[in-house]
């Protein structure tokens, strides 16, 4: 039997407690044997994107505990990655596994617009978190980074070691 690995893209800026918790319940609920956050690199166009080295280090401090969890750095490159260009690197990569592309239902929803959209649905396995269902519809990375900028506290939004490189850093000022 092949093992069950998962792919979750994002921007992860910064990891919250909800990205890890969710992915940890959708390791049991799907039965995955490892979960690999894929964080977009820096050329991704998104308002207030810090660098994915600082977004990289922050998911390995929130993975000192995961056994199942872990980076796969393959979108910081010098050019423009889009979505199927990521999604064949992995499937190079991991061609002996089964692979499942974990996205949030606010993207599923507008994959149809994508480069070569037809492909990724009919190719790929999608496991899709709806964002609006469950104990974290509330919680965002845009949320933690909007209190931080306001001074506000963000108490157990983000894991400790993860917030005390924020602080560090100086980040999200």
């Amino acid at each position: 039997m092949k093992n069950r690995i998962g792919f979750f893209g994002g921007c992860f800026n910064p990891v919250t407690n909800a990205h890890l918790q969710l992915i940890e319940k959708l390791i049991k609920q799907e039965n995955l044997d490892k979960v690999y956050f894929v964080p977009m690199g820096d050329l991704y166009e998104k308002k207030d994107l810090i660098s994915v080295n600082h977004r990289i280090k922050m998911l390995e401090l929130a993975f000192e505990n995961q056994d199942k969890m872990e980076i796969l750095n393959i979108s910081n490159t010098d050019q423009k990655t889009s979505a199927i260009d990521t999604f064949q690197m992995i499937d190079e990569k991991f061609s002996e596994v089964e692979r499942f592309f974990i996205m949030g239902s606010d993207n599923f929803e507008k994959i149809k617009t994508w480069k070569n959209a037809e492909e990724l649905m009919k190719k790929y396995q999608y496991i899709v978190l709806d964002r609006k269902k469950g104990d974290f519809k509330n919680v965002s990375s845009s949320l933690v980074r909007e209190k931080l900028k306001c001074g506000e506290a963000i108490g157990n939004l983000v894991p400790e070691q993860v917030l005390m490189y924020i602080k560090q850093m100086k980040l999200y000022k």
